[in-house]
């Protein structure tokens, strides 16, 4: 499905990701690397291959859509007990097969991330501007009149099946008509179930293709007016 942010048309990827056809830009949010290493160097015990599997899906959107920039919206690392020398080489041969410049704008987890400026391709940013777009990892820092993308909240939402049952899925959220704000693209991250206000669209990854639906009802315990991620879940921003 392809939008427009401003003049700049923008298609959004079901893989939680987005690609500007004008300058072949694709974009990623909150990839977390090494979050299941930093879950184990706590003592909880949860599988590897997060890392792996996460660029690995990567590499075929890359592949697939042939950009000439890869831009990632902040949260590449996500902790520094997290970046093991097994994940940090998973990334260098991963970063060494790129063939395309990485840029970074700089999440609240990267400061891990400063340690790989100086020793793989990446450029590390706090924004960037392309196609009349300003992107950044926090939503809060995207300028009023300018259309943006940004990740952090990990967006999702909770879609009602029955007056006892619902289904949260990840999703896009594009607010004021000109703020989109990207799920995360790793699948371990998951997600935060956000607060969305009137005039928020919400577009959802189904299976193929990502579909525009209409705002779920909201409950009797629902705040509007801002989308503020719950500190409770340790997968938040």
């Amino acid at each position: 499905m392809t939008i427009k942010l401003g003049n700049t048309p923008v298609t959004l990827l079901p893989a939680h990701a987005v690609f500007l056809e004008k300058s072949a830009v694709l974009i990623v949010s909150d990839m977390h690397l090494g979050k299941s290493a930093t879950f184990r160097s706590r003592g909880i015990p949860v599988p590897e291959g997060d890392t792996q599997g996460d660029l690995n899906a990567l590499s075929f959107l890359i592949e697939k859509h042939s950009p000439k920039h890869l831009i990632i919206a902040g949260d590449l690392v996500h902790a520094k007990d997290g970046m093991s020398l097994h994940v940090m080489e998973i990334f260098r041969t991963w970063a060494a097969s790129l063939t395309i410049p990485m840029i970074l704008t700089e999440g609240n987890h990267d400061r891990m991330a400063r340690l790989l400026e100086h020793t793989l391709p990446i450029e590390i940013v706090p924004f960037i501007e392309i196609d009349g777009l300003h992107i950044t990892h926090d939503p809060n820092e995207l300028p009023k009149n300018i259309p943006g993308i940004a990740g952090h909240f990990h967006p999702g939402i909770r879609i009602p099946e029955s007056s006892r049952h619902s289904v949260r899925t990840p999703f896009f959220c594009l607010r004021h008509q000109q703020h989109l704000i990207l799920p995360a693209f790793s699948r371990f991250t998951g997600m935060n179930i956000i607060e969305l206000e009137h005039e928020d669209r919400v577009f959802v990854p189904i299976k193929e293709r990502v579909l525009e639906i209409p705002q779920p009802r909201k409950s009797a315990t629902t705040r509007s007016g801002t989308i503020t991620p719950d500190p409770r879940r340790t997968g938040c921003a």
